[in-house]
């Protein structure tokens, strides 16, 4: 298969990244209780308004804990995590290949895959981003957390596409000076 390592690679790096906005968004959240005896884990649908997140919510309760996953950044966080991953998957494919220094030299986009986890960071706000929270408040962080999740979403679709695209034309290039 062409393209094993773009796959493994954008399969990992999504996961891993998956894993880390679930736990520090607040997407999912575990919460310990005092065990009362309960024989069954219940599943509960509902919808929570809060000053975060006002969406549907799904609760697993069983004796001794309460699992909480908010719908939309767990969804979310699907669609970021692929676009992360995505993006680490090419440029590990162009580093495997000896062609990121060629890549990102004289590119106006050489920076952009970093710059990029740091916009996305802001649309963790969406479910409740402390740091955030601390730097510009409540009102703020809310009002602005769609607009900065959709502009993170662009840009990373963006630069995956740019990436891809140079991916290919340096590949035909190594293959043209091989020949």
């Amino acid at each position: 298969m062409k393209d094993r390592t773009l796959i493994l690679s954008t399969a990992a790096s999504s996961t891993a990244y998956y894993l880390f906005y679930l736990f520090f968004t607040g997407a999912v959240q575990l919460f310990q209780t005092p065990r009362l005896g309960i024989q069954n884990i219940s599943i509960i649908f509902s919808t929570v308004e809060t000053q975060l997140y006002t969406g549907p919510l799904i609760q697993i309760v069983g004796d001794g804990f309460v699992l909480n996953m908010r719908i939309y950044p767990v969804l979310l966080g699907v669609l970021i995590s692929l676009l992360v991953g995505y993006n680490a998957g090419i440029l590990f494919t162009l580093w495997r290949k000896r062609l990121l220094r060629v890549c990102l030299v004289g590119s106006a986009w050489s920076g952009v895959g970093g710059l990029l986890a740091s916009v996305v960071s802001f649309g963790y706000v969406c479910c409740g981003w402390p740091a955030s929270i601390a730097l510009f408040g409540v009102g703020l962080v809310t009002a602005f957390s769609p607009y900065l999740t959709a502009a993170a979403v662009a840009l990373l679709a963006l630069n995956g596409y740019v990436l891809r695209r140079r991916l290919q034309t340096l590949e035909k290039l190594k293959n043209i000076q091989k020949s």
